[in-house]
């Protein structure tokens, strides 16, 4: 199956609202500066800020006392300036923090103002729609994220990135109520969730309305999908009937179904061929015999299949032209008599000195990351820690299917490169079976598909959990919210749990390749998906939690006496309305950028340095300029989370939005970079 066809949605740049916390807690140095490759004298910080929600509010006048912000203590005195433009102060409310951060990570308030719109309890927030009124101008109750959001005649509504329909994702800023729901100042449809929160799975169809063009609701693969006259139907593989396998894209609904755009006729679980829903087939194999006529066409036997070649026959050569003992991958649609009609045809191929070829595993190692002698086809494979394993349709396991691709020894054995499970074919003749992905798992920091193990993951879907929770305390739990997640079987730690998005943390010793993940809920099943694990997957986290913009970190600076100061990466503008890289000032003094992120500590430690982590097969630049990493690896007390430190060069040209561009390398020597992020330096 190629790259294209992979049957895993993924959300580009979703916003993270459980990670509003984490973030916050960027602001804890004193606890996260551990590694002692900076000095840290604990010096207090006039000049520090930022961003969070307030929890805890003294009863006193002027509210002078200790507050909670984002689960940081705020000290406020009758000389701190409280602005209160966007709404009154309450709990509930977010906020701006300005001060000294103190030794023992408090602020000690110069400055408060609240931000995000009016009303007592000003929030932001983000989710997809799942109910509108049918008013003029959609005055009334929405449903956003699980969330009342009370739209009036002032709210202003922007859909510059597409309309308001049930499933699109949204940006709503407004007062918080009492009840929990938000009179909204603002909604505006965000595309950053990939668009209109599109989601496509596969499965057997299961029942089908009895109407022309089949337009009403479909069960398929156990799921409701509501088809309608705009849904595309295409049938080019076979004809639409109960049995056959369908591939559904479409958008999510409240209830769980899925409004489809598409549907796409791919295969049919049933073993026959009769009828006008042919099974569909798809296998690999050697070519044992070609008939001697212009384009092959005719009968051929591909290990001991029959295969009807036609001139319709569509014929995939990058790697070379049919011939014995070549391998090839077949797709078709099996007749009466067990041979496959052959819609397309793939001539496979390998580099010079390896080999590839299919089976399925007979036995594997009782050892950690399978590292050993397999059994794979009647064939000794030989794998090691540098073995790419893709686990993209099922976990490794006695009788799947496998694709290897490795170097042949003179025993008759292989060492592996490469093998990767295609899709678990069933026990009769190859016919692949399915796993759907309704859940998408993604990093925390970067939205990016592929994750590495031990580190921070966001999982996106519908129907996830039945309510919102949030662990309180490492270690992390396995269950909350009565949810679990599972990868390879193997439980995870849970950080935030709610119905469209799971927060969690991969496991330490995850092994790279494609992982399957299942969610559980009181027990049951409820939903599973796949996760790409690779062995390095640097990623940074950002101050707005998009993925792109601001990082999500410090500058550190240190003195000519020696003296050691902490100042922020990001402030709010007010004119945009949106975070942006604060100014930090070299002044002729040594500067350190303090990030971070996930992804980065199983990076290759070729240095045995435990006391730089992996900094040294970890790269930086800024501006364009090499800078040195002094550490990178975890950061202390943070359960997935990475931290890199990294001076900034005196060659740097100053600028206002300046690219910061991470790489780390794997054992292999490979560097994979993180996304990229911004900074201000004069």
């Amino acid at each position: 199956m190629k790259q294209a066809e992979r049957n895993t949605a993924w959300f580009t740049h979703s916003r993270l609202t459980a990670f509003v916390m984490l973030l916050a807690a960027l602001a804890a140095v004193g606890s996260w500066q551990g590694n002692r490759v900076l000095a840290d004298n604990n010096n207090n910080n006039d000049g520090y800020e930022f961003y969070g929600t307030i929890s805890v509010l003294p009863n006193t006048n002027g509210f002078i006392g200790n507050w909670t912000v984002a689960g940081k203590t705020v000290r406020v005195t009758s000389s701190t300036k409280v602005e209160q433009k966007y709404g009154a102060l309450a709990v509930g409310a977010y906020v701006k923090v300005e001060g000294a951060l103190q030794s023992d990570g408090s602020v000690n308030a110069s400055e408060i103002e609240t931000k995000s719109g009016g009303g007592s309890g000003s929030t932001k927030y983000y989710g997809n729609i799942e109910a509108l009124p049918s008013a003029a101008g959609l005055i009334g109750n929405w449903t956003v994220g699980g969330k009342t959001v009370r739209v009036t005649a002032t709210t202003y509504l922007n859909q510059e990135d597409g309309p308001f329909v049930i499933g699109a994702h949204v940006e709503v800023e407004g007062a918080t109520q009492a009840d929990g729901s938000i009179n909204a100042s603002k909604v505006e449809t965000d595309d950053s969730s990939g668009g209109n929160s599109n989601s496509e799975f596969k499965g057997t169809i299961e029942s089908l309305p009895s109407t022309t063009n089949r337009v009403g609701d479909w069960k398929v693969g156990g799921r409701i999908v509501r088809v309608t006259a705009t849904t595309e139907i295409k049938q080019e593989k076979g004809t639409i009937a109960v049995g056959a396998y369908v591939e559904v894209k479409g958008t999510p609904q409240a209830d769980g179904s899925l409004l489809a755009s598409k549907i796409e006729l791919e295969e049919s679980t049933s073993s026959g061929g009769s009828g006008s829903n042919p099974s569909y087939a798809k296998f690999y194999g050697v070519i044992e015999a070609l008939p001697n006529t212009a384009g092959f066409i005719g009968q051929w036997t591909v290990s001991g299949r029959k295969v009807n070649v036609s001139a319709a026959t569509r014929m995939e050569q990058e790697h070379g032209v049919p011939a014995l003992g070549k391998t090839v991958e077949v797709e078709g649609a099996l007749d009466a008599s067990g041979a496959v009609n052959a819609h397309e045809i793939e001539v496979k191929g390998v580099s010079a000195g390896q080999s590839e070829f299919y089976g399925r595993i007979e036995a594997l190692p009782a050892t950690t990351g399978w590292v050993g002698a397999w059994r794979v086809g009647g064939r000794t494979v030989n794998v090691t820690v540098t073995t790419l394993i893709k686990r993209e349709y099922a976990p490794v396991a006695v009788g799947a299917f496998v694709e290897v691709h490795g170097t042949p020894q003179s025993d008759g054995s292989l060492n592996a490169t490469r093998i990767e499970i295609k899709q678990g074919a069933s026990a009769s003749g190859g016919n692949y079976l399915s796993l759907t992905s309704p859940m998408a798992s993604v990093s925390a920091a970067s939205y990016a598909r592929e994750t590495a193990a031990a580190s921070i993951v966001a999982a996106f879907g519908v129907n996830l959990a039945a309510t919102t929770a949030v662990a309180s305390a490492l270690p992390l739990p396995t269950t909350l919210g009565g949810v679990s997640v599972l990868v390879d079987g193997v439980p995870t730690g849970l950080f935030f749990v709610s119905p469209s998005q799971i927060n969690y943390a991969l496991p330490n010793g995850a092994q790279a390749g494609a992982a399957a993940v299942v969610l559980m809920r009181n027990g049951a099943v409820v939903t599973q998906g796949l996760i790409d694990i690779a062995e390095v997957a640097p990623s940074l986290f950002t101050a707005d939690a998009s993925g792109r913009g601001v990082p999500a970190g410090l500058a550190l600076r240190i003195k000519s006496s020696g003296q050691v100061s902490y100042e922020p990466l990001a402030r709010f503008d007010a004119a945009m309305n949106k975070l942006v890289p604060a100014t930090v000032q070299r002044n002729g003094e040594r500067m350190f950028l303090v990030l971070y992120g996930a992804g980065i500590r199983t990076a290759a430690n070729s240095d045995g340095n435990a006391a730089n982590g992996v900094a040294e097969n970890v790269t930086a630049a800024i501006g364009g300029v090499n800078a040195p990493v002094l550490f990178a690896g975890a950061a202390p007390g943070f359960e997935g989370l990475d931290q890199i430190n990294i001076e900034i060069p005196v060659t740097v040209v100053a600028g206002q939005s300046i690219n910061v561009v991470i790489q780390a390398r794997n054992r292999a020597g490979s560097s994979t970079t993180a996304n990229t992020v911004i900074v201000a330096i004069q």
